[in-house]
């Protein structure tokens, strides 16, 4: 499975390892900024996505002025409707989990240059 969602995929299952809190564990900084990428490119393709739903939505007409015509615009205009509602909620995940990881990821830079200090005061001292 991680294969074909590429290291996106290792988020979803988990493979990262499980951390306090529902956190992940990520083995470095260089696998951690691969994934906040490859997230980042879901985000914004589902963002275009939802631009394409909103144009497809203003582009319907109904094709005759008769009442079945009508009907199946409607139809459609409630059918696209519906999928940028969905659109909408998968756009905000994909944020969040951004934000999420990229946090995760300032933690994790942190946490390194203090460890990078400490050490290099066992060094010296």
């Amino acid at each position: 499975m991680a294969g074909a969602l590429g290291n996106a995929g290792y988020v979803i299952t988990g493979s990262g390892g499980g951390g306090a809190d529902g956190d992940y564990v990520f083995a470095d900084l260089a696998e951690l900024d691969s994934i906040i990428t490859e997230w980042t490119a879901l985000r914004d393709t589902i963002q275009v996505d939802g631009r394409k739903l909103a144009q497809a939505q203003q582009a319907v007409y109904s094709p005759a002025d008769d009442d079945m015509s009508r009907g199946q615009a409607k139809a459609l205009v409630e059918s696209l409707d519906k999928a940028r509602t969905h659109n909408d909620a998968m756009l905000a995940y994909a944020d969040a989990y951004v934000e999420k990881l990229t946090a995760a990821r300032e933690r994790y830079a942190a946490d390194e240059e203090t460890n990078v200090a400490r050490m290099r005061g066992v060094d010296e001292g």
